[in-house]
């Protein structure tokens, strides 16, 4: 399902200066598990939740409102994302509706979330009023279950932060059929084979890299359903 109308221009592009690994792979959505085992996002500035996952993301409103159904932020569960505020070094989980009790307490602005007030954003104090508002920081993020397939294509589009070893052991785990739609690999801007078992990342330097998707394949699929 397409919830966006096109794959918006990458808002953050130097990622403070880390080496950048580019893939063009026609599943982003295999990608899930490492979206939800966490990464990093840088952020140009202080911002509502909503402004960070709309304008800056790409997320479209109609898929914020419908089906991002839990979010957590610093471990206190969102009902309202304007509120919301994206600060430095947060921690941001998303994730769609969950089952049972549980989910229907975290729910967002479900019948339940009475329950859960002790955690919830509203009542716990905004700190950090005095951080200058136009400085950029990363935060982690989180995308669970549904969200993290139908959302990988735009964060990975965007670029994460991952480590060098998070990173190979993921590359490692995948099954060959992970690899038949992989398409091309590029290192700093140098070309790396392509091959349809296991990949070879001993070129990359030990700590943080930049991963990112070349997203022009489902671009076009994209415009062809509008």
């Amino acid at each position: 399902m397409t919830y966006t109308a096109k794959y918006p221009e990458p808002y953050y592009r130097d990622m403070l200066g880390l080496p950048v690994l580019m893939l063009e792979h026609e599943a982003p959505e295999q990608f899930s598990l490492l979206l939800q085992q966490g990464f990093f996002m840088p952020v140009p500035r202080i911002c509502s939740l909503r402004e960070f996952l709309c304008e800056l993301v790409g997320v479209c409103g109609v898929y914020t409102e419908k089906s991002l159904q839990t979010i957590f932020l610093d471990g206190s569960a969102v009902d309202d994302i304007d509120q919301a505020m994206i600060r430095p070094g947060c921690r941001l989980a998303l994730s769609a509706a969950m089952p049972g009790l549980v989910g229907a307490t975290m729910r967002r602005d479900g019948f339940l979330k009475r329950m859960r007030e002790g955690i919830s954003l509203s009542s716990r104090r905004e700190e950090g009023s005095d951080i200058q508002q136009d400085a950029s920081f990363r935060i982690q993020v989180r995308l669970y279950n549904a969200v993290g397939r139908d959302l990988a294509g735009l964060f990975l589009h965007h670029g994460i932060m991952v480590s060098s070893p998070d990173l190979a052991e993921f590359f490692k785990s995948r099954p060959d059929s992970f690899f038949r739609h992989l398409r091309s690999i590029r290192f700093q801007g140098t070309s790396l084979p392509v091959q349809q078992s296991g990949l070879d990342f001993s070129c990359l330097p030990q700590g943080d890299v930049v991963l990112r998707l070349a997203m022009e394949l489902e671009n076009r699929k994209q415009q062809s359903q509008l």
